[in-house]
């Protein structure tokens, strides 16, 4: 009979990087929504893209495919226990805590999904989605910074564990 894993304090080097990577990839994929809507207005219409509006659908679309793809490796990576969180949460607290880390697996791979099956297969369905996802993911990663931000004001481990400092 397996024995269950030792706990861990600390995030590794890889689960950090991963974390940081999506948070740049999050940001040019919100930095290049105006530019995207323009190009796929221009592809609505049936005109060709300029150099500049194909650079911008295929960094967008590859950086989509490359968000989803990382979250499916950190899910992978979830197997490997993480740190527990600072101090004794409620059981309330605690189902929050993990409902929101899922919440943000899945609405950054729905993402991804929604914006492929647009912009590859022409569902207007889909479109619709990834602009209602668009706001639900803002809200959840508004709320995620909200809970580093009260992490690093109580001084308790879980930030300064995901900085890459302290055990």
């Amino acid at each position: 009979m397996s024995q269950p894993p030792e706990p861990v304090n600390f995030y590794t080097v890889l689960q950090r990087r991963l974390h940081w990577l999506v948070l740049l990839l999050l940001a040019l994929q919100y930095s290049l929504q105006v530019p995207m809507k323009a190009a796929i207005a221009t592809i609505e219409q049936e005109q060709t893209l300029s150099l500049l509006q194909f650079l911008v659908t295929t960094v967008h679309t590859w950086g989509g495919i490359s968000i989803a793809a990382i979250m499916l490796w950190r899910w992978q990576l979830r197997r490997r226990p993480v740190p527990p969180g600072a101090g004794n949460l409620s059981p309330l607290h605690e189902r929050l805590v993990r409902w929101h880390h899922v919440s943000l697996y899945v609405v950054l791979f729905l993402m991804a999904s929604t914006g492929a099956l647009y912009y590859f297969l022409e569902l207007q369905q889909a479109a619709q989605w990834h602009e209602w996802g668009k706001w639900l993911l803002l809200v959840l990663i508004g709320a995620h910074i909200a809970g580093a931000l009260s992490h690093a004001i109580r001084g308790d481990t879980v930030f300064q564990r995901m900085m890459g400092r302290g055990s």
